[in-house]
């Protein structure tokens, strides 16, 4: 999509007026004021993002992406220059939050900068945890009360400064693997470090009389703790009995080393000068990225990694500091999403619209921030571990922020990331495929590993501005259902579990009762072969101002779905698939791989998310796969979700071209522009 960014105006006299020349020299001086005032960055990122190749409308595009570890791109600058200057941008580390990243980088960022203006840079920032053991800078910023910890327990016995063993009145929440090393085999781990604090006469944590330490062992049949004392930059210190907790800290390792995780929930304490994790975060970007001084200062945004709204899975957290495990969670409010997204929201105010923010998108626990971020990351097409087999996700996320997102310019991109060994055999095949995915619904990628997989005629922005809505090949197949939502409801084939159901029109209004409410519509006779679901829905519940963007989410699976066999560590990724649901009118698309299931009644199973009221206006069912067809200025791209070799007459689509065109199985064609041979 295009930025639409204002450009400012020459000014110039009218003569024809015949203003006095004071007056004019006066407005004119106050115009060169009111700009000198200004905050520098207000005008110069705005004039670095219209230079950018990123927002020229053109596709496709291709960035670089990380690659910290790749130690030969760092040899030298000219190294360094010749491998990133081949894309329209670059993702990459420059803070030490997970790796050790040398500062002569800086220096090559800064040439890098000048000499390629049209290139989009951004900061790659984990977003949840840091490193601080080897940082003593980072534990003088941010005091114990700012990060993430599990619920733990009194200490049961005085202990002094140099102790090591000391008792606990509860063993169990200590763990001796509590930390575990990514991509070691065997599993390696790493036991809890703890924070020992002093509790007042209420009970209240004294967060600044604490101490750090790290387990070496535990006796569980004693309740004791061996303790390595006075660790991550704190000092050893005497504690009471009965009034010192001692918590298990949150964390996981990220090179080498233990990071601890901020508590970003609207709980989090805040230091002695009213700060919280997230102030202390905002001031630390700020910095960074300040026009005159900061070391960043030549960048275009930056690109959140792991930032989530929903930290439930962390069973174990404790995010208001009460002693219970909550999970981000309480009083049923969702405490952690709530303090995420103010943290945003701030970090856009600060930064200014112009400021490019992006962060992982790709699944329902990821933040969902549509009208404060810029967009998403899909870190592997669909997510992390799954490049294919969720089509309709990555399908539903991306054309829900391309639609509903009123920022400019959106910066989407999807990392061409194959984790499952199995995908790993078809590399080439599977860019290709989440390049012309990717493209097909207005996000860019990052560089292929080999062009070779591309056809040689495809090159950045070779393909040219959109033309045309996004083509939906399914919908040319007749609807196999029929009976509007109202109708399946009072004829008793939809029936709902937690939650209400009313009509109006044609259409059913679901009120929830519970988080989870789930609608079944029974007895649908499908025939053999793909099936391709649409359903149109939004939240009519009163709209929040501050999260009115934010969607909700809804799950479909389908009965009697294929077992996936070879595929058993990632079934899931095929049966439930979801859709994002918000306050206007949105259809979501969910694609299943049946071509071998024979034909029958089947259950269409719907779950919704949240306690907002949704209202579903239409429910269609096609027999017939979720191909993708996109017409550029300079070429069509056809994607192909399917198991099985598809054929597409393009002229039922596009008249100019009479060709038909087959696609091969989880693959994607590339066509030039009026090519019929």
């Amino acid at each position: 999509m295009l930025f639409k960014g204002s450009h400012s105006k020459s000014l110039y006299l009218h003569s024809q007026n015949h203003y006095p020349v004071y007056i004019m020299n006066k407005t004119y001086f106050l115009v060169l004021l009111l700009i000198s005032i200004l905050p520098v960055h207000l005008f110069s990122q705005q004039n670095k993002l219209t230079e950018k190749t990123a927002f020229n409308g053109e596709y496709p595009q291709f960035f670089h992406f990380r690659g910290e570890m790749k130690h030969d791109i760092h040899a030298s600058y000219d190294t360094w220059e010749k491998t990133y200057a081949t894309s329209s941008g670059l993702l990459r580390k420059y803070i030490c939050e997970e790796l050790k990243i040398d500062t002569v980088l800086y220096s090559w960022l800064n040439r890098f900068a000048e000499k390629y203006p049209e290139k989009l840079l951004l900061l790659h920032f984990n977003g949840e945890a840091r490193q601080v053991n080897s940082y003593p800078e980072v534990s003088k910023k941010y005091f114990p009360g700012h990060w993430v910890y599990e619920a733990g327990s009194l200490l049961a016995e005085d202990c002094t400064a140099s102790q090591t063993h000391i008792q606990v009145k509860v063993i169990d929440c200590f763990r001796e693997k509590a930390y575990v090393y990514r991509n070691t085999s065997p599993k390696q781990w790493i036991p809890h470090y703890v924070l020992l604090v002093e509790l007042d006469e209420q009970g209240n944590k004294l967060w600044y009389n604490s101490e750090i330490a790290h387990i070496k062992s535990i006796d569980s049949s004693t309740n004791t703790l061996i303790l390595e004392r006075g660790r991550t930059n704190t000092k050893s210190r005497s504690f009471k009995a009965g009034k010192t907790y001692i918590a298990p800290i949150a964390g996981g390792v990220w090179g080498n080393d233990v990071m601890l995780y901020y508590n970003l929930s609207s709980a989090c304490p805040r230091d002695k000068d009213g700060r919280t994790a997230a102030d202390i975060l905002l001031n630390e970007i700020h910095d960074w990225f300040n026009p005159n001084n900061g070391i960043l200062k030549n960048l275009d945004g930056i690109a959140f990694d792991v930032n989530y709204f929903d930290v439930s899975k962390h069973e174990s957290w404790d995010t208001n500091n009460d002693g219970q495990a909550d999970g981000g969670w309480i009083n049923g409010q969702n405490i952690w999403q709530t303090g995420d997204l103010q943290f945003l929201k701030d970090l856009r105010k600060q930064m200014n619209k112009d400021f490019i923010i992006t962060s992982d998108g790709q699944h329902p626990i990821n933040q969902q921030a549509v009208g404060i971020l810029n967009g998403i990351e899909s870190e592997g097409l669909v997510q992390h571990n799954d490049g294919w087999r969720g089509f309709s996700r990555v399908v539903n996320t991306h054309l829900y922020w391309d639609k509903f997102n009123p920022l400019s310019p959106q910066f989407r991109y999807v990392v061409l990331k194959l984790m499952d060994d199995n995908d790993q055999h078809h590399v080439e095949r599977l860019q290709r495929f989440g390049v012309a995915t990717a493209t097909c619904l207005g996000a860019y990628t990052t560089a292929p590993n080999s062009y070779s997989s591309l056809p040689s005629w495809v090159q950045p922005c070779s393909f040219g501005r959109i033309q045309g809505e996004l083509i939906r090949c399914a919908r040319s197949s007749s609807n196999l259902l029929p009976e509007t939502p109202a109708e399946l409801l009072h004829k008793g084939n939809l029936k709902g579990e937690n939650c209400l159901i009313s009509t109006e029109g044609n259409s059913i209004i679901i009120n929830p009762t519970t988080q989870s409410s789930v609608l079944s519509i029974e007895n649908v006779e499908l025939p053999t072969g793909n099936i391709t679901i649409f359903i149109e829905a939004q939240t009519i519940t009163s709209s929040d101002a501050a999260s009115d963007l934010v969607p909700r989410f809804i799950h479909v699976s389908l009965s009697n779905l294929p077992n996936y066999e070879t595929e058993k560590k990632t079934k899931e990724f095929f049966t439930d698939l979801y859709g994002l649901v918000g306050h206007e009118k949105n259809e979501n698309s969910f694609y299943f791989r049946r071509s071998k299931i024979p034909a029958g009644k089947q259950t269409l199973t719907i779950t919704i998310k949240g306690m907002e009221d949704i209202q579903i206006h239409s429910i269609k069912i096609y027999n017939r796969p979720d191909i993708l067809i996109r017409q550029f200025e300079k070429a069509v791209v056809l994607v192909n979700p399917a198991l099985e070799e598809q054929e597409v007459n393009l002229s039922d689509f596009i008249p100019q071209y009479s060709k038909k065109v087959r696609i091969a199985p989880i693959d994607a064609v590339f066509i030039p522009r009026f090519q019929n041979e």
